[in-house]
């Protein structure tokens, strides 16, 4: 039986892995400046079981406070044992997808990148990163767990604002080179630096559409992209442009659940959104 015998369920099954969840110190070894975002590698020790699987994985990221510059943090439970104990205090975390995870050839432990974009409002991830140095420490803590590729997937949608070109990107590097793969951008202006980013980034080159900027934009792009029974949706990015986009796929398409992903990275007026969080108000049950 080839992937394109098998039926819906066996296209679009994703592999599901745990991971020992605890606060880890990283320390950075490496700052690029790329196509609007600022790239950071970072690296330890303590990274040595540290594993990342899925393409929408998350770790969450705990940065300097802005005005005093003290990194407040979880602490891992004990030795060896799974679990944090959280700050006493409030702390500055935000939610990333860990890019290329990979072994430093010279120290042998384990790296992984951060893609943090510049943006003209800065929270205290875009602020520590636009003056990140080599040597300095961040705690990560995640992922819980991992959910792999369907790599059975005859083809790939995925629609993504800024926010989510790095998860984006892992689901491009992810997914097995006989899957095409689209990708539509919720940006302003041209999409060629988005083509170039993915094409650098997730290590081959996909066709990139644009996204209408009006509230119904992204369903009516979805719409026009032809989504089929062949056809997996990863799409991600501001909660709120994504609920025409939701009702879409659950109520007029009618896809199974197991057919899409769509969460929301950030919510605009909301500090440090839950992407768990229901993006639709009036439909929380996924």
């Amino acid at each position: 039986m080839t992937d394109q015998d098998l039926p819906p369920t066996g296209r679009f099954d994703r592999p599901r892995t745990m991971h020992r969840f605890t606060a880890r110190r990283a320390t950075v070894i490496a700052v690029a400046e790329i196509e609007h975002f600022t790239r950071v590698t970072l690296s330890s020790a303590e990274l040595e079981d540290w594993a990342s699987t899925g393409p929408g994985d998350h770790v969450k990221v705990f940065f300097p406070d802005p005005s005093t510059g003290e990194l407040i943090a979880p602490t891992p439970a004990g030795d060896g044992e799974s679990g944090i104990v959280r700050p006493d205090r409030p702390a500055f975390g935000r939610d990333f997808t860990p890019l290329n995870p990979r072994r430093d050839p010279g120290s042998g432990h384990r790296l992984f990148d951060l893609d943090v974009l510049r943006h003209k409002h800065p929270g205290p991830a875009a602020k520590w990163a636009a003056h990140a140095e080599l040597g300095d420490e961040l705690v990560i803590v995640g992922p819980r767990g991992s959910v792999g590729a369907p790599v059975g997937a005859p083809r790939v949608l995925c629609i993504a604002d800024e926010t989510a070109l790095p998860a984006t990107a892992r689901w491009i590097e992810d997914m097995p080179s006989s899957a095409a793969i689209e990708v539509i951008a919720d940006v302003d202006g041209p999409v060629d630096w988005v083509r170039l980013y993915l094409a650098t980034r997730g290590g081959r080159d996909v066709p990139v559409s644009s996204a209408p900027r009006d509230a119904g934009g992204l369903a009516a792009a979805a719409r026009n992209a032809t989504i089929d029974g062949e056809t997996y949706v990863f799409a991600a990015g501001e909660a709120t442009r994504l609920i025409p986009l939701r009702r879409l796929l659950r109520y007029e398409l009618a896809l199974p659940r197991e057919q899409y992903s769509i969460s929301g990275y950030w919510k605009r007026g909301a500090a440090a959104f839950d992407h768990h969080a229901p993006i639709d108000p009036e439909d929380p049950e996924d």
